[in-house]
């Protein structure tokens, strides 16, 4: 046998506990057990009461090699439970204090494989003498400022420990003061903790609720990106610059993905035209052939994808992209799009986009493109651009009950 810790220990709310990482839940600690005094409900922890609510008591902690003798007769009250620790080393802790005692329960170098089951027996005397504030001491007889008295506390306690088979329930074997059978009484009317399927299904389900969250978050985050509702299958798989389009003219942007492949891939040339029309390069003699290639479906010549090098082209010089942030102080943004759109623009900055775009791969995305490029380049007039559109192409007005719906 060692003795592990033999001295005084600091109580208070009648609690001390041994855990070898974060301290044990009360309830938790004692749900299911019969006993009160000593609670083995959460992994690798012991909740431990005393009769003392604050002041110092003895404290022995001793480790066996097997079940000690019969508690001598002078422990009121003794109860036993398992114990399966985290560590080789736990500790003893005082409510609201670090570690009072470091407690080794197996041999050095015996940590490294699955730690031992414990049986644990918590012996007390005098929790009923322990109650009384002053400890059996009458106050009327202690001078001010004395507060010896709870430096001898009248209660003691034992704490023994030795391997065992494997874990067992927890047992009264001894019963008497009145402050364990308090004890006993409030951890008996406790709720059963709950079984392992319980815990799995609770578990479970609250995995379940934290994937609909998450699904729901990204449902309405992608609603938001596309105008306020989610997108159909045929837009959610579209790549490129088509966001603000949705945003600005969401209905526009079903009526477009209704249509067939062809019909998306004249919208694309179409509002190309306007754009650089708006931008007055359209008729341009060296941009026929980009004009030739779109209108049969063929690549953009590679001098006209290089939307760098085509505005060096039209303005004789060469370019510089230049990023310029404005605060204005007492002025908020009521709709930061059009906010953005009624601004300043280069109309041919803004419609070469539009020429490059209608020749995407994807007739949608060419599409969509190309239209959010004619509008940027209309920038304040884009009113004109989607009300041109809807005359030109009719078929992308469908009544709101069909808008996604395929052609």
């Amino acid at each position: 046998m060692r003795v592990l810790f033999d001295g005084r220990a600091p109580i208070d709310y009648g609690q001390i506990y041994l855990t070898s990482r974060e301290l044990p839940d009360m309830t938790g600690a004692f749900a299911g057990q019969v006993n009160g005094l000593c609670g083995a409900g959460d992994p690798g922890r012991l909740f431990l009461m005393a009769g003392t609510h604050y002041g110092h008591v003895g404290f022995r902690v001793e480790l066996h090699d097997a079940e000690p003798p019969e508690a001598a007769p002078q422990w009121q009250d003794v109860v036993e439970v398992s114990f399966v620790p985290r560590a080789g080393v736990v500790n003893l802790v005082p409510w609201g204090d670090g570690s009072l005692a470091a407690l080794p329960l197996l041999e050095d170098g015996q940590d490294t494989g699955p730690l031992p089951v414990f049986r644990v027996r918590y012996c007390a005397a005098g929790m009923d003498e322990g109650r009384d504030p002053y400890g059996g001491h009458d106050p009327d007889e202690l001078e001010d400022g004395d507060y010896t008295y709870l430096d001898q506390r009248p209660d003691r306690y034992l704490l023994c420990f030795w391997p065992d088979a494997g874990p067992r329930g927890d047992a009264i074997l001894r019963r008497t003061s009145a402050a364990a059978a308090y004890w006993h009484d409030w951890a008996a009317r406790l709720p059963a903790p709950p079984t392992l399927w319980e815990r799995v299904e609770a578990e479970l389900r609250e995995r379940r609720e934290r994937q609909r969250r998450q699904e729901e978050r990204q449902r309405l985050e992608e609603a938001r990106r596309w105008g306020g509702r989610p997108p159909s299958e045929r837009l959610r798989r579209v790549r490129g610059n088509v966001y603000g389009i949705a945003l600005l003219d969401r209905d526009l942007v079903d009526g477009i993905a209704a249509l067939d492949d062809a019909a998306q891939r004249r919208i694309a040339v179409w509002a190309a035209r306007r754009a650089c029309t708006v931008a007055r390069i359209a008729d341009l003699d060296w941009f026929a052939p980009a004009w030739r290639a779109l209108e049969r479906g063929e690549p953009l010549p590679a001098e006209f994808t290089d939307v760098p090098a085509l505005l060096t082209r039209i303005r004789g010089k060469r370019t510089y992209t230049v990023s310029v942030s404005v605060r204005r102080l007492g002025w908020a943004r009521t709709d930061p799009l059009r906010d953005a759109l009624d601004g300043p623009v280069e109309p041919v900055a803004m419609a070469l986009p539009a020429l490059v775009a209608a020749a995407a791969a994807d007739p949608l995305q060419a599409a969509l493109e190309a239209v959010w490029a004619a509008v940027s380049t209309y920038a304040a007039r884009r009113g004109e651009f989607l009300a041109e559109i809807r005359r030109a192409f009719p078929t992308v007005d469908r009544p709101a009950g069909q808008a996604g719906a395929s052609s």
